[in-house]
């Protein structure tokens, strides 16, 4: 796959900004060269978004590093821009000028990340349905769930549903959660949503110990979702099926 070019195409959630749009990218490290990737990304790349946000056409940047046993076996890191404005994606973009880097400082920079991914991370462009959180600080760890929905039909019920009844998505142990449409993605991706749930948890281990149990669904909403003969849908079959799911933990947010 043909090597996309940082400034990273990428976002979600900072929760002291509620952005109406994210741009996700997924970062994969080659072996051996993820350490070096995130020096990159926290660096250099960090800086170069700090300049973007001071111009006030970037809202947020927040980097999501894959838990060992929460991923894929491809992607290293989500990043995450956000955006009020979709527009604003293409000001001021710019490693070099943004960090102002030498040419030599530049030429090293290139060099060492084209030697250290794969290049065969993508991007995706979302638009933010509904977002709820019990918190105004970011979470330390999130849940990142990738879906296809099953149909046009079923893929605005459920978007709806989310809407109506984004409170109930924060019942239990999740502090925050949000949907969003990928409204762009490359050709190959075989997911059009995401929704992603929050935790504060410290790691995984007091994630996984946290055996807070989330309430059923309400009546309201088993009233939505009820079948014409009186059953609930089969989520995975009937609504949307899930294509992937990352755990992670937050190493930088700027806003």
């Amino acid at each position: 796959m043909k090597r996309i070019i940082l400034p990273l195409f990428a976002l979600f959630f900072t929760l002291s900004s509620y952005s109406q749009y994210r741009v996700f990218y997924f970062v994969d490290a080659l072996k051996g060269k993820k350490s070096t990737v995130k020096k990159l990304l926290t660096n250099e790349v960090k800086k170069a978004n700090q300049v973007r946000i001071d111009k006030g056409v970037l809202k947020g940047y927040d980097i999501w590093e894959i838990i060992a046993v929460g991923g894929d076996g491809e992607t290293d890191f989500i990043v995450v821009e956000l955006y009020d404005q979709l527009e604003n994606y293409h000001k001021h973009r710019g490693v070099t000028r943004n960090a102002e880097l030498s040419k030599e400082e530049s030429s090293r920079f290139w060099e060492t990340w084209h030697s250290s991914t794969s290049g065969n991370g993508h991007s995706v462009i979302l638009k933010v349905e509904s977002f709820e959180s019990k918190t105004n600080e970011l979470p330390k760890m999130a849940k990142f769930n990738m879906y296809q929905t099953v149909s046009g039909e079923m893929r605005n019920k459920w978007i709806e549903s989310h809407k109506k009844f984004s409170k109930q998505f924060i019942n239990g142990k999740r502090d925050a959660w949000g949907s969003a449409s990928v409204i762009m993605k490359p050709f190959n991706v075989k997911y059009n949503h995401i929704t992603v749930d929050f935790y504060d948890n410290e790691n995984l281990a007091s994630f996984l110990l946290d055996n807070e149990n989330r309430p059923g669904i309400s009546d309201e909403m088993r009233d939505y979702w009820k079948k014409e003969d009186g059953t609930m849908p089969k989520w995975n079959i009937e609504v949307r099926k899930q294509v992937n799911g990352l755990i992670t933990k937050n190493i930088l947010q700027l806003k």
